[in-house]
């Protein structure tokens, strides 16, 4: 199978999602402005709403689990 003829495209293999502007959060922010209705608008700079590697340092290792070896009978 070629890369374009997959039915599965997703965000690797050029799929990409929907086209700018027909999401469904877009399609709601245009219908609640045109209500009338204030749009939220997510404040980036607030440490909440950002996205961070994890801090690894503080993770607590489990030990290997050793696999003891059975005497045949």
């Amino acid at each position: 199978m070629s890369k374009g003829r997959v039915w599965n495209k997703g965000k690797r293999n050029g799929g990409g999602g929907p086209a700018p502007g027909t999401g469904y959060k877009e399609k709601l922010a245009a219908a609640m402005q045109a209500d009338g209705k204030p749009v939220e608008v997510i404040d980036l700079k607030n440490p909440i709403n950002q996205v961070q590697r994890m801090n690894r340092e503080n993770w607590v290792e489990r030990p290997v689990r050793v696999n003891r070896e059975q005497p045949k009978k």
